[in-house]
């Protein structure tokens, strides 16, 4: 029974050894090194209609016991704007035992703009008409392409349909790099009378340089009703902002107006 005993101990010293043995061998060989991820240059330029192969030009990734796992690598993330068309991007490589290598690089949009807006229709309304100004007004990026439903808007106050009056709107669309713009302008309520003729505009939102030439006679269209026509204009191509031309057909007791907004810039 001693025997027994003393084999038995014996027994299970010698398999706690082991377990141990095995445990410290395990963590020896256990692969916790990430694959280094490796670019060619700190900055790459890119157009802003670049697909993700190309921004992973000159990126490599090797591990110390995978090898070369550049096959893995992936985009894994862009930042924001850090400056006009610059953002950081983030590369991710995988090794076989799923550790995880990443690096950063500047990546640089040679032909980026800002968002643009765009107007459909005038913001000029006659008292007691329903006020719609998001059916009027889109957006679109070279980066992004449509914004229209990332458009927001403000107002100084509460517009009061039945009322003659100028309200204040600032509208604002951010693209996917974080850049915001923003277009001021107001809208325009008139009496009753101007909802008889409807005044249509060549363009209803136009941008311009600073020192452009500018004739606010070129972008009328056409009114439903003849009438007479008086162009009214407060802009200043000398200086930038945003400036409006109003244009105003009348017609005996009734009348219509249509507004084109002008961002010098």
């Amino acid at each position: 029974m001693k025997k027994l005993k003393v084999f038995s101990v014996i027994l299970l010293v010698t398999s706690i050894g082991a377990f141990v043995a095995f445990q410290g061998y395990t963590r020896m060989i256990q692969d916790k090194k990430p694959p280094v991820v490796s670019c060619d240059s700190s900055e790459l330029k890119v157009s802003v209609k670049a697909k993700e192969k190309d921004l992973l030009k000159g990126v490599t990734a090797k591990d110390n016991r995978s090898g070369d796992v550049s096959d893995t690598l992936v985009v894994e993330n862009m930042s924001e704007f850090t400056d006009k068309g610059k953002r950081t991007v983030t590369y991710a490589a995988v090794d076989k035992s799923m550790n995880v290598g990443r690096a950063e690089r500047t990546l640089v949009y040679e032909d980026y703009k800002p968002p643009v807006f765009h107007m459909t229709g005038s913001l000029c309304y006659a008292a007691g008409e329903t006020v719609d100004v998001s059916s009027k007004i889109t957006a679109d990026s070279v980066l992004d392409g449509d914004l229209t439903s990332n458009i927001k808007y403000s107002l100084e106050k509460t517009v009061n349909t039945q009322a003659a009056g100028e309200y204040p709107i600032e509208f604002r669309v951010m693209d996917s790099g974080g850049n915001t713009v923003y277009l001021k302008t107001q809208i325009s309520i008139s009496d009753k009378s101007y909802a008889g003729i409807d005044v249509k505009l060549k363009d209803y939102l136009i941008y311009l340089s600073v020192g452009d030439a500018f004739d606010p006679n070129a972008y009328f269209d056409s009114a439903d009703k003849e009438g007479e026509l008086t162009v009214q204009s407060n802009v200043n191509t000398a200086k930038a902002g945003s400036y409006y031309v109003d244009y105003i057909v009348n017609a005996g007791a009734i009348s219509g107006k249509s507004r084109l907004v002008v961002v010098v810039q």
